[in-house]
């Protein structure tokens, strides 16, 4: 079976001293960092595959329906958690809120069989 592509949200956070941090919510534990934004990204996206494979598809708020992934975990309500954990972290730590930004990220995942 020809693989599928799948979105994911991602949370890109700048660093103070330089580059960013990746968080995917959808995938809870699944961070990465990168010198810029598209090196960011790029690692981001390698580290979803990675989970993706390990898990053979199979992640937390997903359910299998005949060889078929449903992903009910990257939705509106759990990004908008995740992004006010990331903001009250920061404001904890005395940092302001800029350089927090969303992107959508598109992987192609293996076909389940």
């Amino acid at each position: 079976m020809p693989p599928t592509h799948r979105k994911f949200t991602v949370i890109l956070e700048a660093e103070s001293d330089g580059g960013y941090s990746v968080y995917c919510p959808a995938l809870p534990g699944c961070v990465s960092q990168g010198d810029d934004r598209s090196s960011a990204i790029e690692n981001i996206k390698e580290a979803i595959e990675l989970v993706l494979e390990v898990s053979a598809g199979e992640f937390p708020g997903t359910t299998e329906a005949k060889g078929t992934a449903q992903s009910r975990a990257d939705t509106p309500a759990r990004i908008a958690d995740e992004i006010r954990e990331v903001l009250e972290g920061r404001e904890l730590d005395g940092l302001s809120y800029s350089g927090i930004s969303l992107e959508q990220v598109e992987i192609a995942v293996k076909a389940l069989s």
